[in-house]
């Protein structure tokens, strides 16, 4: 069942702004070479990548059927996708009819490693 999985948002300083969900909500902290830095709140992460990353948008986690699924869906309507390969993961990246980048996103291991 696709449930949010993550917001993401770009900044010039990604280690300030994961401090600022650290202090005020109290969210766990992680960063790995080559990720975003990531404030979880609870199960919900916020993705805190430099900006000229993937841009904002809202992951949406889905099973590889459910986004094999989406993609034809995508197709039928004739929306335009495209696949990024995150190591822990592959994103489906596509916008809604408002413009909004929506990211279907399937862990190679069922779920985000770096969750706590």
């Amino acid at each position: 069942m696709p449930r949010i999985d993550h917001v993401a948002f770009e900044t010039d300083d990604p280690d300030a702004l994961a401090a600022f969900y650290e202090r005020i909500f109290g969210a766990r902290i992680i960063k790995e070479p080559g990720h975003p830095v990531m404030a979880y709140l609870g199960n919900t992460g916020v993705a805190v990548h430099r900006t000229g990353g993937p841009g904002p948008h809202t992951g949406v986690r889905v099973t590889e059927a459910e986004r094999a699924e989406i993609r034809r869906r995508l197709d039928q309507a004739g929306i335009e996708w495209r696949e990024r390969d995150h190591d822990i993961a592959v994103g489906l990246f596509f916008t809604d009819p408002d413009g909004r980048t929506i990211e279907a996103i399937t862990y190679r291991g069922a779920d985000d490693p770096r969750r706590p």
